[in-house]
């Protein structure tokens, strides 16, 4: 009986890889959202402080908000888009691992922290 709940050698490894890109698929998700969600409080704060200094024009806490929430969407897409791929490679037992997901979101990443760094610096 035991041996009948124990996944075959092939079939339990290629559960455990799409599992395993379901759970990958959850952490692109959560990146997404959490940089989203970062961007709509830089851009709500800046709104705030705004505000209360009377200023009228298109604030750079807009600017760096959009940003974070562009690349949350970004992330998002390209999660996605990864997962289904991967899903694919591993059905048909093609799986090659790339790495260009995560050149482009860590990228865009470091290009928005080096633009946040000049302003803090230059403002």
């Amino acid at each position: 009986m035991e041996a009948e709940n124990r996944p075959r050698e092939h079939g339990g490894t290629e559960i455990r890889e799409h599992l395993a890109n379901e759970r990958t698929l959850l952490s692109w998700v959560r990146t997404g959202i959490s940089l989203i969600s970062l961007g709509l409080v830089v851009e709500r704060a800046g709104a705030l402080v705004d505000a209360s200094l009377k200023v009228g024009s298109t604030s750079s806490s807009e600017l760096f908000g959009l940003a974070l929430a562009l690349l949350g969407a970004l992330t998002l897409v390209m999660g996605t888009a990864q997962f289904l791929r991967y899903r694919r490679r591993i059905a048909t037992d093609d799986f090659v691992p790339s790495v260009v997901t995560y050149l482009v979101v860590v990228a865009g990443s470091l290009a928005f922290a080096g633009a946040f760094v000049v302003y803090v610096l230059f403002r």
